[in-house]
């Protein structure tokens, strides 16, 4: 299992968007998101394809959430493969 890192998933208010793969399946999802459309800030949430979520955090700015997500990537018990946050 690994997290690999698809930007052509990215896109709107979808910054950052990683997918936690095993034998091609989603098992779980990470996301930075902006809510600048509508004057907010940037979360931090992880998904399951079940609908599970978890929020790992709200941030004033795009570069502490990224380093959030960093951090759920870096404390994971997972490999990231391709392109880190950023």
């Amino acid at each position: 299992m690994h997290w690999e890192r698809r930007r052509d998933l990215e896109g709107g208010k979808e910054l950052g968007v990683w997918l936690l793969v095993d034998d091609g399946t989603v098992e779980a999802e990470l996301y930075v998101e902006s809510h600048e459309y509508r004057g907010g800030g940037f979360d931090v949430y992880t998904a399951t394809p079940d609908g599970e979520w978890t929020h790992e955090g709200e941030f004033a700015d795009v570069s502490a959430a990224f380093d959030r997500a960093l951090d759920v990537l870096e404390t994971s018990s997972h490999p990231l493969t391709g392109p880190g946050p950023g």
